[in-house]
């Protein structure tokens, strides 16, 4: 669930972005996943799909180490794309700002928070 106004657009990251429609504070709550509406699939639940269901996991959503399963998220944060320097980090399972964003500026986040880089760039290539 959003706790900001976001819109999706062209991202010079990678294709498509989320970006933030309205001015954001460091320290503001930006996220909290949603557990009744995201969708969490074991690994043999998962192995389970379709090559093509596989891909799209594997791609906007990710391996969820402390659960130890699969999750996509069922909404738009999907589309926060990847960046070392990420201005949104994990703090208690929200996601908040690290700085004072700009509307308009691309929401981003160290996807090393959540998983290990080297599966995800394996994955995703």
């Amino acid at each position: 669930m959003f706790h900001i106004k976001t819109l999706i657009k062209k991202s010079s990251l990678h294709g498509i972005g989320l970006f933030a429609d309205e001015n954001v504070f460091k320290g503001q709550n930006v996220y909290t996943e949603n557990q009744k509406l995201d969708l969490f699939l074991s690994n043999k639940e998962f192995s389970k799909l379709s090559t093509n269901e596989k891909t799209t996991i594997q791609h906007y959503g990710y391996f969820d180490m402390k659960r130890n399963k699969w999750h996509l998220n069922f909404d738009d944060i999907r589309f926060c794309n990847h960046d070392i320097n990420g201005n949104i980090t994990l703090q208690n399972g929200i996601l908040k700002a690290k700085k004072n964003i700009k509307k308009g500026e691309e929401l981003t986040q160290n996807y090393g928070e959540f998983e290990k880089l080297r599966d995800k760039l394996k994955r995703c290539k």
